[in-house]
């Protein structure tokens, strides 16, 4: 990738997840402006792997030609865009459900996951973006990782919902962990000026503040 930074990666990231065809990103971790994803294929059997490969080979995905590398049992696929520092790996639904129970159960929920990433992405990257022009200095630099974390009242939300429309809430909560990698003080706190919750007060660097930002929670550390 060449120059922009994490705001850069997010935008060719957010592009990456709608033009890869909507599938649930069970992972995503930024690591400055390196960027990888974990996503759970559409493909019903590995019988289905090598069709959705050709169908997408030749295209063109954010912007950039994608590479596809599919495992001898066609159960995992890796994906690479070129002249870019944007990885993905694809698996069977029934490699994720065999997974630690870390990852979430699959259900009806996981269909809006894509678009609420992506928004989130977005805003993150137009922060990103008025911090840096404020602020000046060079591009800034965050970690950020997606996570699913049990959502304790469920159980609580199911039961008092119509039968049809259960397989629809999540039982987990969708955040975002993010860190500052490389950023000046007056980077920060441009950044943490539009955190909704009200603004840095003193001794900003040794708190997390825990917001909402386009429907998912967002969690920064200094």
């Amino acid at each position: 990738m060449t120059g922009g930074g994490s705001r850069a990666a997010l935008v060719i990231g957010s592009a990456f997840v709608h033009d890869i065809g909507s599938l649930f990103p069970v992972t995503m971790n930024l690591a400055g402006d390196e960027l990888a994803f974990t996503f759970v294929s559409s493909c019903p059997s590995p019988d289905a792997v090598e069709d959705w490969v050709g169908r997408r080979s030749g295209s063109v995905m954010a912007g950039r030609v994608p590479r596809f590398f599919v495992d001898a049992g066609g159960r995992r696929i890796r994906v690479e865009l070129a002249g870019s520092a944007i990885r993905a790996l694809v698996v069977l639904a029934d490699e994720v459900t065999a997974a630690p129970s870390t990852v979430p159960r699959l259900g009806r929920w996981q269909d809006q996951m894509p678009c609420r990433v992506r928004g989130a992405m977005d805003e993150l990257a137009r922060m990103l973006s008025r911090c840096h022009h404020r602020a000046g200095g060079a591009a800034p630099l965050i970690d950020l990782e997606l996570a699913y974390r049990p959502d304790r009242e469920y159980e609580t939300r199911v039961a008092g919902a119509h039968e049809r429309v259960r397989a629809y809430i999540a039982p987990v909560r969708p955040v975002l962990a993010m860190r500052w990698r490389s950023a000046t003080s007056a980077q920060r706190k441009a950044f943490l000026s539009e955190v909704p919750d009200g603004s840095p007060a003193r001794g900003w660097l040794r708190r997390r503040r825990t917001t909402r930002i386009m429907g998912m929670e967002l969690e920064v550390t200094p």
